[in-house]
């Protein structure tokens, strides 16, 4: 694939990308909630056409073929090998109204004014021309349809990102000379739509409209304790760039997990793992 968004469809076949696969149950886990809320707020009815931009290994399709029963969704994404195993598990599912497209959102046709409703759990922030990929989408969707996607607020709103990010910087700054720059917030990526107002301009311009742009609070519920927390976090996310960054070994992984598994024990709680987190929930209309 080539075109606006090559460097993300590359990003999201390598083997960072990949641990989406790798960590599939712990992130779909740990971000249930977040996936209810968004799915909630696009009201979807048992008839609806829904568009899901973003999908990745498929859970957020899946959770909306179930509220559409008698309707079908089809799952957008940049990356082959994350649809593949998207389809893979819609098929094990027995999801007969789903299916998947590989596209880049910003400029490819997606069926033109066929949806009732637009869907994406952290999808929507990837993108290298926000306002055109708004307009780009808004195309397939008819007048008057749906879009509800949400996205994750800042880092240091975020102990997810916040104490992985921080283990890695402590670990790899004992070894390294400087940190790596601190990436641009308006550049794509997992928080480049977290100011909620800059994002709603955005969506004006696009000629949305009943546009509502807020911060929302949920708790992210990672599996198998603070070890599980840990190592799902550590592996995906700030702290994982830093390591890319760096070329940090397997013991600098270790380190990094121990030390966000030691921070992460003050969320847990009879065994669980609640960890408070802040995402931005965005509403309109075509």
């Amino acid at each position: 694939m080539t075109g606006a968004n090559q460097a993300q469809a590359e990003y999201w076949a390598s083997a960072a990308g990949l641990r989406w696969i790798e960590f599939e149950d712990a992130l779909d886990t740990a971000m249930a909630g977040m996936l209810a809320t968004v799915l909630d707020a696009a009201a979807i009815s048992i008839g609806d056409r829904v568009l899901d931009i973003g999908c990745g290994t498929g859970a957020s399709t899946m959770d909306a073929a179930a509220r559409a029963a008698g309707g079908t969704v089809l799952g957008v994404d940049i990356s082959r090998p994350l649809l593949d195993r998207a389809r893979s598990r819609a098929a094990a599912g027995g999801f007969e109204n789903i299916s998947f497209h590989l596209a880049d959102a910003q400029t490819d046709g997606l069926c033109g004014h066929a949806f009732d409703v637009l869907v994406s759990r952290l999808g929507m922030s990837f993108f290298s021309d926000t306002v055109a990929a708004f307009e780009n989408i808004a195309k397939s969707l008819h007048d008057g349809a749906r879009m509800a996607f949400v996205s994750w607020a800042g880092v240091r709103d975020n102990p997810w990102f916040k104490i992985p990010k921080i283990a890695a910087e402590k670990r790899l700054g004992q070894k390294r000379l400087g940190m790596p720059p601190e990436s641009d917030a308006d550049e794509p990526g997992p928080t480049a739509t977290q100011d909620p107002d800059r994002v709603a301009g955005m969506m004006k311009r696009a000629g949305l409209t009943s546009i509502v742009a807020r911060p929302v609070s949920i708790v992210l519920t990672p599996p198998n304790g603070v070890r599980g927390a840990a190592a799902t976090s550590s592996r995906v996310g700030p702290a994982a760039r830093i390591m890319k960054a760096f070329g940090g070994t397997s013991a600098d992984a270790l380190a990094i997990e121990d030390a966000v598994a030691e921070a992460f024990s003050k969320f847990e709680r009879d065994g669980e793992v609640r960890v408070p987190a802040m995402v931005n929930l965005f509403t309109c209309m075509t």
